[in-house]
């Protein structure tokens, strides 16, 4: 299986990355080469930047799934589809449980409690603004490759009371994609939370 990531070497993005290449995949990193560059020499390591539209490295090759976990803006997503067109059999973007309602729900709500209104763009991401834009990305994903996209929202688990963004509830696994996803929808259950992701450019 050849397997790009649109980050990957930090966040939950270098877990992926592991577990792919433990599990035997082809992958490639899309990245600026500047957050842990030496990570993963097994790796193919594509150099872009999202931030400025930089996607020259993603012209040319072909990979059975991409998992974007470094969108944050419908321009960015939006970019990256354009660059891979057809090229990719599967478009996996990793969003936020941050996209639901915060208020209103009641205990035990699942993925099919109502989500935020989407956002086109913000100057900043902020508490208000995050898990809108990203709405609006799995949106833009979903319209573009229909049956060929996976939602997925991770949630946060806490110790000792303190969140921990590096222990994620659900667990990457290849080629199965999540596991803990919907086979149908690929959205993987998550009970809504007060506080989105912090998003950390993978790069």
């Amino acid at each position: 299986m050849r397997i790009l990531l649109l980050g990957g070497t930090s966040f939950v993005g270098r877990a992926i990355a592991d577990d792919a290449l433990r599990s035997g995949a082809e992958v490639a990193l899309f990245t600026r080469g500047r957050t842990n560059p030496g990570l993963f020499p097994a790796a193919t390591h594509l150099i872009g930047d999202r931030d400025t539209g930089d996607y020259t490295a993603l012209r040319d090759g072909r990979w059975d799934a991409v998992v974007d976990v470094s969108g944050y803006r419908p321009r960015q997503v939006g970019q990256a589809m354009d660059a891979l067109g057809d090229r990719v059999g599967r478009y996996l973007f990793i969003s936020s449980h941050a996209v639901y309602e915060r208020s209103g729900l009641a205990p035990g709500s699942d993925e099919s409690v109502p989500r935020r209104a989407p956002l086109r763009d913000a100057e900043q991401l902020t508490e208000e603004t995050y898990g809108r834009l990203k709405v609006a990305c799995e949106d833009d994903v979903t319209a573009r490759y229909g049956d060929r996209a996976t939602i997925v929202r991770p949630g946060k688990r806490c110790r000792g009371g303190r969140s921990s963004p590096s222990r994620w509830s659900t667990r990457a696994t290849w080629p199965g994609w999540w596991s803990g996803c919907s086979r149908t929808t690929g959205r993987a259950p998550s009970t809504p939370s007060a506080r989105p992701n912090r998003p950390r450019w993978a790069g």
